[in-house]
């Protein structure tokens, strides 16, 4: 079975959105948009991991049962992702609770 290989241009047209994804993350972190920053970085650089996978590791040119290995590991990071940021939320609401101190001994008259 011959694989129908992509053409240059679109190698080249996939480097360039790479770039220009490069340069909208440093500008990104330079913007200091609070809290939407990280999240903002996180798909970016989801897009740019799958251009990479799918272009330059020619994913995107083979069956899917060669692409499944990829596919199964980025679920399991997306389920390992969604578990840290439940412990996370969760323990931001038990950390805004105050903390009750123990009370030193009571000292006793002689």
């Amino acid at each position: 079975m011959t694989v129908k290989h992509l053409s240059s241009r679109t190698y080249v047209i996939v480097w360039l959105l790479l770039m220009g994804l490069t340069l909208a993350s440093y500008l990104l972190s330079l913007a200091h948009l609070g809290e939407a920053d990280v999240v903002a970085a996180l798909l970016i650089a989801t897009v740019k991991t799958l251009l990479v996978l799918l272009f330059f590791m020619h994913l995107i040119e083979q069956r899917f049962t060669n692409a499944l290995p990829m596919i199964v590991a980025a679920l399991l990071v997306g389920l390992m992702l969604t578990m840290m940021l439940s412990d996370v939320t969760s323990r931001q609401a038990i950390l805004q609770r105050p903390i009750p101190l123990p009370r030193p001994p009571a000292a006793t008259p002689r």
